[in-house]
């Protein structure tokens, strides 16, 4: 089992960096062809996972070929751990990682195949209640944040909005939680992978209102970021 280490000095796009240079040494240490074939897979895909999800806490597997490379965010939604064992099977050329990121560093450790087909099992923390279009997430006993879906829009225009309102105080990695089970609702509630959304974070909103409020007042409170883009 290899470590490779990166410093970040607690900037995420200085670590996000220091982990695609961790990634391309890879990738050229077992002479894979995916940066020659495929290279906006790690330098554009893979650079937006990680600067969503490499945050402190966070455990991520990565496999790589000479076609392919997918990273999977471990231990935020079961769906996401269960891609894990879709991969195994890929290439026999594949070569199988896990990294954890701290606060301002990460680790990346070559693990065989069989163990990156176990790290589906990695224990999941969060849980939500309520249905897709509105619901509340915990980690374990503890309210994280809400998370409310509205789908506007005729057929073939149809686009789903989603205002996310995190607890004050929660930590990045719970941030994180909150995008990902947004992002599995969104697919959930349009049925279909392929679907326009607009993603708004409601920074100020009243903790004690948020259940009885509208998307379009929650994302009228307070300081809000918005995403768009397509789930897939």
């Amino acid at each position: 089992m290899k470590e490779i280490k990166g410093i970040s000095n607690f900037d995420n796009h200085v670590l996000v960096q220091s982990i695609l240079n961790a990634l391309q040494a890879a990738i050229e240490k077992y002479g894979l062809k995916l940066l020659q074939r495929y290279p906006d897979d790690l330098l554009v895909y893979d650079k937006g996972m990680l600067e969503r999800f490499a945050v402190p806490g966070a455990k991520i597997a990565w496999m790589v070929g000479h076609s392919h490379t997918h990273l999977v965010p471990l231990g935020l939604h079961p769906k996401e751990n269960k891609n894990v064992t879709y991969m195994t099977n890929l290439g026999n050329d594949d070569k199988f990682f896990v990294l954890n990121i701290r606060n301002g560093s990460f680790s990346m450790n070559e693990i065989k195949r069989e163990n990156f087909a176990a790290l589906s099992h990695t224990e999941v923390p969060f849980d939500r209640k309520g249905d897709a279009s509105n619901f509340w997430l915990y980690r374990q006993t503890r309210k994280i944040g809400h998370v409310a879906l509205e789908a506007v829009g005729n057929y073939q225009e149809r686009i789903i909005k989603a205002v996310i309102t995190p607890v004050d105080g929660i930590a990045s990695l719970e941030r994180a939680a909150l995008e990902m089970w947004c992002t599995h609702a969104i697919v959930e509630k349009a049925g279909t992978l392929f679907v326009h959304s607009e993603v708004s974070w409601a920074e100020t909103a009243a903790y004690a209102m948020v259940r009885s409020q509208p998307v379009e007042r929650l994302a009228e409170m307070g300081d809000v970021t918005v995403r768009e883009g397509i789930c897939a």
